[in-house]
């Protein structure tokens, strides 16, 4: 007796199988997107480690294998160096100046008001921009008759074209992606805010957290982890890819002081024939080191007890 309950219960306790049609139903389901993502993402970029293999110009008919010598050729490249250093000049200074920024936004229009409401959607306007558009209004916002000039003439600044400075041309396309990007990350710092809840920040009262470094530092910082996790990760990838305001603004001069590793592949790929392979190469070379900085700040940001 006591066996046939045991094994009724156990019987009871197993969890159903799954049926013959809800399998098939979901493999139905995933087969278009497991062949949009084959043949828009694993197949393009296994193709294209094989063509960093190879010398490779499909225009002239030029195709042999050249082994691990584009690597090679990109290591040594001084342009490609530079490019690099470039982009993690301007990775390090617009992640980091953007994320303090989004999370400022965050705080500043919080509040469940319609003139928060209505600041918010206003700041947000240069993130549904397009990048390409904002390139070409901050052509003008940096030219000689620009807004720029305009509001330095009131301070007896003489006007120049900034764009065309090796030394301020970086820095001014770093400020336009910043004012560009800051309003889309601060969406992401405000659903964290919203998540917080009120009891916490109660409680925090009561134990003198009042001031608001001591909150930020105690509660808003600790608890939007996750958050700061997903803007960094964002920033730091879209820093690394940037190509057209580049290509819009400046073209990767004056003197190369705007090159970044995207100019150097789309150079390699469309303006210098025959080097298709060099510029794969470069895109695995830049792969790695997106993914590097990828790994290195998340053990940063979680392991680090703030």
């Amino acid at each position: 007796m006591d066996t046939e309950v045991y094994n009724t219960l156990r019987v009871q306790k197993r969890k159903p199988r799954k049926s013959k049609l809800e399998r098939t139903t979901g493999i139905i389901f995933i087969i278009p997107l497991f062949i949009f993502l084959t043949a828009f993402t694993f197949f393009p970029a296994v193709y294209s480690f094989v063509i960093s293999l190879f010398h490779y110009d499909p225009f002239f008919h030029s195709i042999y294998p050249v082994g691990f010598s584009n690597y090679i050729s990109v290591m040594k490249s001084a342009a490609f160096l530079k490019s690099v250093e470039n982009v993690l000049i301007y990775t390090a200074v617009v992640v980091s100046v953007q994320t303090f920024l989004a999370f400022g936004f965050a705080m500043l229009f919080n509040r469940a008001s319609k003139i928060s409401r209505l600041a918010r959607a206003i700041v947000f306007i240069p993130a549904v921009v397009s990048p390409v558009s904002m390139s070409i209004i901050f052509l003008w916002v940096f030219s000689n008759a620009g807004l720029v000039n305009f509001v330095l003439s009131f301070f007896g600044v003489p006007p120049r074209n900034w764009l065309y400075s090796t030394t301020f041309a970086f820095p001014a396309i770093m400020a336009m992606n910043i004012f560009s990007t800051a309003p889309y990350f601060m969406i992401v710092y405000s659903a964290g805010l919203q998540s917080i809840p009120t009891e916490v920040l109660d409680a925090a009262m009561i134990d003198g957290i009042r001031s608001g470094l001591a909150r930020f530092r105690h509660i808003y910082f600790p608890m939007l982890r996750f958050s700061t996790i997903l803007v960094v990760i964002l920033g730091v990838t879209g820093a690394m890819q940037l190509f057209d305001q580049i290509y819009v603004i400046t073209d990767g001069g004056p003197a190369r002081s705007t090159y970044v590793p995207l100019m150097f592949i789309y150079n390699r790929t469309f303006v210098y024939t025959g080097e298709i392979g060099v510029a794969a190469a470069a895109s695995f070379i830049l792969f790695v080191i997106i993914m590097l900085l990828t790994i290195a700040q998340r053990r940063v940001i979680t392991e680090r007890r703030w």
